[in-house]
């Protein structure tokens, strides 16, 4: 195996795994601290700190507190014998809850409510290195940079370079706001109002579902310049001259705006001589290349190019950050209740496959920001989720507290250990569910598509 070679799987797939395990670890220790020192805090006793369900991996036992790292690594848990019991989920307690003094409600709600607290804390830490490094899309802006050939949109008249100010009436200031109101729209059409040379003018379009998943869509793409993050040995790119941190400036005199767009004027010149213009050290470059025919399921010529965005410098502000991963959830939540209108449906949810595949993705192809990103929204819906008053959730121990505050005694042991079994069986049939979809989705179709074709910015 030559260096090169050995170079490209690193870069590939052993670096990104790596920060994967270490974002999402993070995200699951960094929540289960909020409830131990809390717990700590309020005089609790703690039986067990766990990273991870099942059977341990490791253990160690230190002031009466197990603390191991499980082998199922999608979650974790804070064993309090003094709070609702979860043994379904963590086992059996070894120390009996009569054999304790009750905690108060509040101590309950604090510890409950600490997990949530700590991930929100989390998401605007990563936030903040979010804005001081910059972001690999344009997520603060709603110029479009591509449209797909063909498309209805080309047909009616979409250029590069418009600006869209609203969908269906509602105005938009980011790229993922344009995406949610496609997505719950409802009807086969949508209204685009787009502004061009400081004139507005409006477009009906016939929208379709994604190929990949229920969600509609329309073919536009946000506006960036795309780079080359990385060049495959031997490949065309490679041959032509191209290096990596060439930014493309134009296919054939035809400007570049986007990954996409690129991807689409590459595709169509297989075993064609193609002039590409890049920008090096800050000068233009002109190289020739032939776009081949590089992974046979692609189907249509590649350069061999590992494709990343022009950085945006600074990036969103911290609570803007946070907005629009609530947003996002909410655009999700409005698609599910809409199921009909929209098309997405529960199996269109990523569940802890899902999530660490798409983490993965992004920090493969996108780069190290890209992942800070994603873990910014994962940290949210974490800590939102998880506030939800479900039994078994930290918004159901939240819940069971409130009720024993109002009635001043305790819940009947047995109607709460028979609620969180019930609601455990359900949550854990669900996450089987969507991770059923998940491998569907990841493996192993997805999972070499992504690889022979990187992942490009979310489109609408």
């Amino acid at each position: 195996m030559s260096f090169e070679i050995l170079t490209e799987i690193i870069s590939t797939y052993v670096y990104p795994g790596l920060l994967v395990f270490f974002l999402f670890g993070l995200t699951i220790f960094i929540h289960e601290l909020g409830h131990f020192l809390m717990a700590k805090r309020r005089g609790m006793k703690i039986e067990r700190f766990s990273i991870g369900f099942g059977p341990a991996i490791w253990k160690r036992e230190r002031n009466g507190t197990e603390y191991r790292v499980s082998w199922i690594p999608f979650g974790g848990y804070v064993a309090l014998p003094q709070m609702a019991p979860m043994e379904v989920i963590e086992g059996k307690t070894e120390t009996k809850p009569e054999e304790l003094p009750p905690a108060s409600p509040k101590s309950k709600s604090l510890v409950a409510f600490c997990g949530p607290a700590m991930n929100l804390v989390l998401a605007f830490l990563i936030a903040f290195v979010v804005w001081g490094v910059g972001m690999p899309m344009p997520s603060n802006s709603t110029v479009v940079g591509w449209v797909d050939p063909g498309s209805p949109e080309e047909r009616a008249g979409i250029i590069p370079g418009d600006r869209v100010v609203a969908v269906n009436g509602r105005t938009v200031k980011r790229w993922t706001e344009i995406r949610g109101e496609v997505v719950n729209s409802h009807g086969p059409n949508i209204t685009i109002t787009l502004e061009r040379n400081g004139k507005p003018y409006q477009c009906l379009l016939e929208i379709e579902a994604d190929e990949h998943g229920g969600a509609k869509m329309v073919s536009l793409y946000p506006e960036s310049r795309p780079f080359a993050q990385g060049i495959v040995p031997g490949s065309p790119a490679e041959q032509a001259g191209l290096q990596a941190g060439d930014r493309f400036l134009a296919v054939e005199g035809v400007p570049i705006w986007s990954a996409d767009q690129l991807r689409g004027i590459i595709g169509s010149r297989t075993d064609q001589l193609t002039e590409v213009k890049v920008l090096r050290h800050g000068q233009p470059v002109t190289v020739k290349v032939t776009p081949q025919v590089i992974e046979q399921k692609a189907k249509r010529g590649q350069m061999g190019v590992h494709l990343g965005d022009e950085v945006v410098r600074p990036g969103p502000t911290p609570p803007d950050l946070i907005w629009e991963s609530l947003q996002m959830m909410g655009y999700t939540a409005k698609a599910l209740i809409h199921h009909k209108e929209t098309g997405v449906g529960l199996n269109d949810i990523s569940g802890p496959v899902g999530i660490i595949g798409g983490l993965w993705a992004m920090i493969a192809y996108g780069g190290v920001r890209a992942g800070l990103w994603l873990a910014v929204v994962l940290n949210v819906n974490l800590a939102v989720l998880n506030l939800f008053p479900v039994p078994v959730l930290d918004g159901g121990h939240i819940l069971f507290a409130a009720i024993e505050q109002v009635r001043r005694k305790p819940l009947n042991a047995r109607l709460i250990n028979a609620t969180q079994t019930a609601f455990a069986v359900l949550i854990i049939t669900f996450m089987l569910y969507v991770t059923f979809y998940d491998f569907q989705r990841f493996f192993p179709a997805k999972l070499k598509t992504q690889i022979s074709e990187p992942a490009s910015l979310p489109r609408p």
